[in-house]
């Protein structure tokens, strides 16, 4: 009988203990949070695709797990737009993208200078139709 009794308060103090640490922590980055992250990367399925700003200074990336992240460049990236593939370098030994990798699109080779938690790429309007004469 005194186990239970015993075990019965002590569950809701720790319960409580758990919860006010959770909350001292702070929330848990989301996605479209914008805040500082990185891109676990073990193997080349890891990312599902990827969408480039037409300005080719960042790229939105699209992990396994349907998260989205935006990488921004030290410079502009101009073979990105038009790419219809990129490569990665990571640092040796790195199980994720990171600040300071290097993607390839084409003959260009970009440095990523920051990579921020993400929604999906704004949707790029759509061109009119021309009218049937």
């Amino acid at each position: 009988m005194f186990r239970k009794t015993a075990l019965a308060l002590a569950l809701p103090a720790l319960i409580l203990a758990t919860a006010a640490a959770a909350q001292e922590a702070g929330p848990t980055p989301g996605p479209k949070s914008g805040e500082q992250a990185t891109i676990p990367f073990l193997t080349r399925s890891d990312v599902r695709t990827f969408e480039p700003t037409d300005s080719g200074d960042g790229v939105y990336i699209e992990d396994s797990r349907r998260n989205w992240y935006y990488a921004s460049f030290f410079g502009r990236c101009l073979d990105l737009p038009w790419a219809t593939g990129v490569g990665f370098k990571t640092f040796p030994g790195a199980s994720r993208i990171d600040r300071g990798d290097t993607i390839f699109a084409g003959d260009s080779r970009c440095t990523i200078s920051s990579i921020v938690h993400s929604g999906p790429p704004p949707e790029k309007p759509k061109k009119a139709k021309k009218p049937k004469a």
